[in-house]
């Protein structure tokens, strides 16, 4: 029986060194909580069984996975209203047993990082990595091809987007989401979610979180890949408003499609 309300679970998640740069990898886990027998139950914030995890997205399952016939295109975006804040563009690739990934992060630059860009230009390679100032934004894009036999590499690619270009954090304070229905997107089938916290009170919300906070919420939409069990698309807000009225916007979208 699926709950019209429920919450998300996330896997935990453990670090793993990666080669030439320090990136923190994460490899889920997770336990199940019983199923209610009452007919009357009311929905709860435990995880139902059958319920998606909100930090599997098939980005990554698909990069973990064996080599898929179909190509596919990955695209996660975060865009941040505080320009002060790195914005971050995922474009990635997927063919066979290689993978090629284009990630950009955008900011308000700063003295600092003007001359730190004017000093690499003498030893990065542009081919793979760029750095320039365009209208006084920071503009850094690494450009990075892997295949599946360069173990480091590959998981690196896996990282950089799971981890960086999606909001699988915020689905740590359990934001309540409703099941809509069923859709077809992208040529696959999903369940459609929609997730909202507006309506949520402050005790309802997670106390860790808003100690820091005044409040936040969590609106959007995700929708998760019926065989797989992992989020294909996600269209979601996180506003965040701290103790001194300062409110930050974060924008998180993504897709999978076929090529």
């Amino acid at each position: 029986m699926h709950l019209t309300a429920n919450r998300f679970r996330r896997a935990p998640l453990a670090p793993t060194a990666l080669a030439a740069l320090t990136i923190l990898l994460f490899v889920g886990c997770t336990s199940k909580s019983n199923p209610k027998t009452s007919e009357d139950a009311k929905p709860t914030r435990a995880a139902q069984p059958g319920d998606f995890d909100g930090g599997t997205y098939c980005a990554q399952t698909f990069l973990q996975g064996p080599a898929t016939a179909q190509p596919l295109h990955f695209s996660n975006k975060i865009t941040e209203s505080d320009q002060s804040l790195k914005s971050k563009d995922f474009q990635a690739d997927l063919s066979g047993d290689s993978v090629d990934l284009v990630h950009r992060d955008t900011w308000l630059a700063t003295d600092q990082d003007k001359k730190f860009f004017e000093e690499t230009s003498k030893f990065t390679d542009p081919k793979i990595v760029r750095r320039e100032i365009n209208n006084g934004m920071a503009v850094e894009t690494v450009t990075n091809h892997a295949t599946r036999s360069d173990g480091v590499s590959w998981r690196g690619v896996v990282v950089s987007i799971a981890q960086g270009g999606t909001p699988w954090g915020l689905f740590i304070y359990k934001p309540m989401v409703s099941r809509v229905g069923d859709e077809a997107v992208n040529g696959f089938d999903t369940v459609k979610y929609a997730v909202d916290t507006t309506h949520e009170s402050s005790t309802d919300k997670s106390a860790s979180l808003l100690r820091n906070l005044a409040d936040y919420n969590i609106t959007g939409t995700a929708w998760v890949l019926k065989n797989m069990n992992c989020v294909l698309q996600y269209d979601i807000t996180d506003e965040r408003t701290g103790t001194d009225g300062k409110v930050n916007k974060t924008h998180y979208e993504g897709a999978v499609t076929k090529k």
